[in-house]
């Protein structure tokens, strides 16, 4: 059970070392999580990611882990689809070799596929890659992202619906994402938020909203005025805003693990934990009185 909230970057820090060293400085920073990143495919080997784990654990660091983007569980290509799922195993793999607890992936499109043609799909690729992970003795929580693109399977309600219907999976939860998915979804004050981490809790119940996974970051919108461009720094035109997220984590009260996808890195992870930690103080003052 994670005893707090705990702040991190996406990949290892950019004002410190890489690799396991990078857990020793990022504990004296006062971060005390990282995602580590396979997005382009998982070339960690057995002995490294053992070797990671265990500077990680010595230092107090909380791993998670990002996979390969080229996974599409519900690809109208079999051979895409069988492929997705080997890529899946072997990422979850690796997480687990590092004493990683959570895979964040993104699960795919719906392509010609209606909505609950490609959930039903979602659910039977997701149920055997869980199947392979169990007789191999693998342990990981199965993280599929919420989307930014409304072509994209991955909307809260979905991976909710996964989530009660497989017990090995809790959504990956990014708020950047959802800000530009829709103009439905846009994120603009701190009720806002406070309603997504709410829906969350209802519906995982309160045991499982511990050590749920949040990613955070400023995103800048395609021209459409929807769908992800690009990650952007806090402070940028863009949004969301991470003060608002701070007041609404302060408010629900259950630990979380904040993953920061800025440009900045730890940079921003930083300033995040900063403001996350006034609002819950400003919070606990008030409650107080």
């Amino acid at each position: 059970m994670l005893l707090k909230t705990v702040f991190g970057p996406a990949g290892y820090p950019i004002k410190g070392p890489s690799g396991p060293e990078a857990m020793a400085y990022l504990a004296h920073v006062g971060l005390l999580a990282m995602e580590y990143q396979s997005v382009r495919s998982v070339r960690i080997g057995k002995a490294a990611a053992q070797e990671l784990g265990q500077a990680a654990r010595k230092n107090g660091i909380v791993l998670t882990m990002h996979g390969p983007y080229a996974i599409s569980l519900s690809s109208e290509d079999r051979k895409v689809m069988s492929a997705s799922k080997d890529r899946l195993v072997k990422a979850a793999i690796a997480c687990h070799n590092m004493g990683g607890f959570h895979l964040t992936f993104h699960a795919g499109f719906y392509g010609r596929r209606t909505k609950q043609e490609t959930f039903e799909l979602q659910l039977k690729s997701l149920g055997e890659v869980i199947d392979v992970l169990k007789s191999q003795g693998v342990h990981v929580e199965l993280g599929p992202e919420t989307t930014g693109k409304e072509s994209q399977f991955g909307t809260l309600d979905e991976l909710l619906e996964l989530s009660g219907r497989l017990h090995e999976l809790r959504p990956t939860v990014d708020f950047g994402h959802i800000h530009v998915r829709n103009e439905m979804s846009r994120l603009n004050n701190s009720k806002d938020f406070l309603g997504i981490l709410s829906k969350v809790e209802n519906s995982l119940g309160s045991a499982r909203t511990n050590a749920l996974v949040l990613h955070f970051s400023e995103v800048q919108p395609t021209a459409s005025g929807f769908g992800e461009r690009r990650h952007w720094p806090l402070g940028s035109r863009y949004g969301p805003k991470f003060e608002f997220l701070a007041d609404a984590m302060a408010e629900v009260g259950f630990n979380m693990v904040v993953i920061c996808e800025s440009p900045r890195l730890d940079e921003d992870a930083l300033k995040m934990k900063d403001i996350f930690e006034k609002r819950l103080s400003i919070s606990r003052n008030v409650e107080g009185q």
